[in-house]
């Protein structure tokens, strides 16, 4: 315990000092009188991580999987001998894992700035879209600290999301940019089989970039397997903006609000989307039906927990330009019927 509360200043300077000499982090307890702890960061291993080569190995192959699966079937359609599927895939897996990357890199230059430790990035691999899936499930990255600020907290939180939707925001515009626009005719065949159907929905910036290149009548836009990677990452960031727990979106709005207030929250957030699944008709009512059910799977894992916040509890200084940058990417990210 201490006799008084350690101003934000001095708190900051206290953390940095103490996180770099000593491993140890400082929390400040909003309790009476307030309470100061050190808790001890646990030193790395010198040796090689191969559950991280391994889990990163199994990625790219499930991606090329996936990448290969919807080349091999995109090349079929526009019979092109320059598009190789071989070659296409290996392009969508550099791409697609430079967004996944980019990502992680935005939360780890956060990290180093606010002196947070961090272990990973763990890469999670999963089926192919062979099996019905798309390949991997992202990646994560542990904090051993908690940020000194809600300023910190708010950065950390949200670079991660801007850094890879801006990745993704280029693989897309590349991919939508090579979509062919052919005749409904054509593929009128495969439409029929069930091989080839519409996307019931889709994520705003991918509606506004196919909206640029909206194909005259009687025609439709084949979108090209690069522009599938924005569909994905634009998805997956959608995913993690939601103010739930540990996800980037529950760091950035809990610098905001108060413990309780971000646990109520979370509940909201899942109520809300299972009133649109609802409420929505096709393919888009039956993602937020199934979002719900993330939502509420992920508030009983990683939410179980009320968010503790910053390490300094007792922090006020904050600046609004996260939360406008959180809400723009929200809006830019969110599934709308196409």
């Amino acid at each position: 315990m201490i006799n008084r509360i350690i101003d934000e200043e001095t708190f900051n300077k206290l953390y940095v000092e103490i996180t770099a000499r000593y491993s140890y982090t400082p929390l400040q307890l909003k309790t009476d009188p307030p309470i100061l702890r050190l808790i001890p960061l646990n030193e790395e291993s010198n040796g090689r991580d191969y559950k991280k080569i391994a889990l990163l190995f199994l990625t790219i192959m499930t991606v090329y999987f996936t990448g290969y699966g919807l080349s091999e079937f995109y090349t079929s359609i526009i019979h092109e001998a320059i598009a190789n599927p071989l070659i296409l895939g290996a392009v969508y897996t550099l791409l697609f894992m430079f967004a996944l990357v980019f990502h992680e890199y935005g939360h780890m230059r956060a990290a180093r700035r606010y002196n947070v430790v961090i272990k990973g990035p763990y890469f999670i691999p999963a089926p192919p879209i062979q099996l019905g899936f798309i390949g991997t499930l992202g990646a994560v990255i542990t904090m051993k600290n908690l940020p000194p600020d809600k300023q910190g907290l708010a950065k950390l939180g949200i670079n991660g999301p801007l850094y890879g939707y801006l990745a993704g925001l280029a693989v897309a515009i590349i991919g939508v940019l090579l979509s062919p626009i052919i005749p409904v005719e054509s593929i009128k065949p495969l439409i029929e089989k069930g091989e080839v159907s519409e996307m019931g929905f889709l994520p705003l910036t991918l509606q506004l970039l196919l909206f640029l290149r909206a194909p005259p009548p009687g025609y439709t836009i084949l979108l090209h397997p690069l522009a599938f990677i924005g569909f994905v990452v634009f998805i997956v960031t959608f995913l993690n903006l939601i103010p739930i727990g540990q996800l980037d979106g529950g760091h950035v709005i809990r610098s905001y609000i108060n413990m309780k207030s971000h646990d109520l929250l979370g509940y909201i957030v899942i109520l809300l989307s299972l009133i649109t699944g609802l409420l929505l008709r096709g393919d888009i009512g039956t993602y937020y039906l199934s979002l719900s059910i993330i939502l509420l799977i992920l508030k009983l894992i990683v939410g179980r927990y009320p968010h503790p916040g910053p390490a300094n509890q007792y922090a006020v200084k904050h600046t609004y330009k996260y939360l406008l940058l959180y809400i723009a990417l929200l809006v830019l990210t969110i599934p709308i019927p196409s």
